[in-house]
């Protein structure tokens, strides 16, 4: 397999984007991310967004809210970890 790392390390952070935006979209309104951001202990003043999801899913409150060690908890398996450029042994 050829040496694949920048793909994976961008296929890696779409997924991870794409479940922010889903979940943004099921907590609908702004007052959700921001009890969520509460709980995660950003404090102060929060700008105010729209909750147009995928457009939200790239900002920093999205990425505070939901973080990729969040995302690994939750079981998804982080693709750019993976080994690339080593052929396998043929025995």
């Amino acid at each position: 397999m050829a040496n694949c790392n920048t793909l994976y390390r961008e296929l890696a952070a779409w997924i991870r984007r794409r479940l922010r935006a889903k979940q943004l979209a099921l907590w609908k309104k702004p007052k959700r991310l921001i009890r969520r951001l509460r709980q995660v202990g950003v404090r102060g003043e929060l700008l105010k967004m729209r909750m147009a999801a995928w457009r939200t899913s790239r900002s920093s409150y999205a990425s505070m809210a939901i973080s990729n060690d969040c995302l690994a908890e939750l079981g998804l398996f982080d693709i750019a970890k993976l080994e690339t450029g080593v052929l396998p042994e043929v025995t």
